[in-house]
């Protein structure tokens, strides 16, 4: 997930795509975005802002059964814990990551 940083897109999608399925999809609270490039994407508003000083770190054992895993997370801005959550997702049977679910906050909040 570091490589989502990486402001040169060549590098960017050379170590993303190697671990993500054909049809990756990646879930957000706010979006879905598809394929290698989508991922990268998704985090590209990081990439211009050096001053957030932007990573993302996993704060659990990544979970797995029946090609199934989980794991939480935190995005740190500027040495802070700016967002907490955690992610779901499933990998296809060459073990590629074939979608990626995350929800921000610790715990489920109200329904809407």
């Amino acid at each position: 997930m570091a490589a989502v940083f990486l402001r040169d897109d060549v590098e960017r999608m050379a170590q993303l795509s190697p671990h993500l399925a054909q049809n990756f999809v990646f879930v957000t609270p706010s979006a879905v975005f598809d394929a290698a490039e989508g991922l990268g994407e998704a985090f590209a508003h990081y990439r211009h802002d050096d001053w957030l000083g932007t990573s993302l770190r996993r704060t659990s054992p990544v979970e797995t059964h029946h090609g199934y895993y989980r794991f939480s997370w935190q995005r740190v801005e500027r040495g802070a814990v700016a967002m907490e959550g955690w992610a779901f997702g499933q990998v296809d049977e060459a073990g590629l990551i074939g979608r990626l679910v995350t929800f921000d906050g610790m715990v489920p909040g109200p329904a809407r």
